[in-house]
């Protein structure tokens, strides 16, 4: 596209001005394409100064501005993020696919800088403020399987962890509902499908993922249980960076042909980062509150829980929580 054509020119031009000649003469086009694309840009946020007989200069190149164009510049993914849709606002990026499946196609990805009815588990609202935080959601329609929907979303944690980690240095807390530091949540990841009614074949899955970067604040009612990578590391998180270390993260690992036959790996690095064998837990499924201790996890992924009354219960979802001995 012109407008990042014109954003690379000025990149590699040290703050100098050029003109406007100039850059319509190197790319081929008019004036006039020339001036709707510097506009463009500055609506992105690109800071550029405009002068008459001098030019345009870039005066402040803001890297964390989150588009198509700037993500794929520094990822290496050949199946997720063929093409990536980018929202300033949006109600919630899983909203969003599940009301567009019909065009979108396996590994697009949508991601929104705001979103104003973000969602989480059980319908709850994910707080998710103008940027300040990674809101996107990742549309698959091939390799998944309904008895590994509990892995894919397993290899999903795994694939944020370790994203963090290599953006970051430091290596969050793999709850069984999110990821959090310091007993605080920082992500959430929610997946969702859709299921033909006669022969239950999945359609579609989507994967979404909200993840609190650079908020400064929360809501009185969040502040006791959200923190954030900046809150926490005392440091600016580039987003556009975390965004494509998550992608080339889940690339790697549910895109592979060994997937499935990796299961066993997958699940033995989730149990470790989780440390939850052999803790007491209360989990809450439905209206059904079950108590006990986790044994282990069965190759599906479901924790294997002993109750008190030694009779076994394997569970693959509900609100967690770790008691105290």
């Amino acid at each position: 596209m012109t407008k990042y054509k014109i954003l690379e020119i000025l990149r590699n031009n040290d703050e100098n001005f050029i003109s406007g000649e100039l850059l319509s003469s190197r790319l081929g086009v008019s004036r006039t394409a020339i001036w709707k694309g510097i506009n463009s840009l500055k609506e992105k946020g690109y800071k550029i100064e405009g002068i008459r007989n001098k030019g345009y200069r870039l005066t402040y190149d803001k890297e964390d501005i989150i588009s198509e164009y700037e993500i794929k510049n520094i990822f290496s993914c050949k199946e997720l993020g063929r093409k990536i849709y980018c929202f300033e606002k949006i109600n919630s990026t899983n909203t969003y696919v599940k009301e567009n499946n019909n065009f979108l196609k396996h590994g697009d990805v949508i991601i929104a800088d705001e979103q104003t009815r973000g969602r989480g588990r059980n319908e709850k609202i994910f707080y998710s403020p103008k940027e300040s935080g990674v809101y996107m959601s990742i549309f698959l329609k091939k390799n998944i399987f309904y008895d590994s929907l509990k892995l894919l979303s397993i290899a999903s944690f795994l694939s944020v962890c370790k994203a963090i980690e290599k953006c970051t240095g430091f290596s969050p807390n793999l709850n069984w509902n999110d990821i959090g530091i310091n007993e605080k949540k920082i992500c959430g990841i929610l997946t969702e499908g859709s299921f033909e009614g006669e022969t239950g074949r999945i359609e579609y899955i989507v994967i979404g993922i909200g993840i609190n970067v650079n908020n400064l604040d929360f809501p009185k009612n969040l502040k006791d249980k959200n923190t954030s990578l900046r809150l926490e590391l005392n440091k600016e998180i580039n987003r556009t960076k975390l965004i494509s270390q998550i992608l080339d993260e889940m690339e790697n690992m549910i895109c592979n042909k060994k997937y499935i036959s990796n299961r066993k790996k997958i699940l033995k690095e989730y149990i470790e980062r989780t440390k939850i064998i052999g803790k007491n837990i209360e989990i809450k499924v439905m209206n059904k509150k079950i108590i006990g201790k986790v044994i282990g996890i069965n190759e599906l992924g479901g924790l294997i829980i002993s109750k008190s009354n030694k009779k076994l219960e394997v569970i693959y979802n509900g609100e967690l929580k770790i008691c105290e001995e």
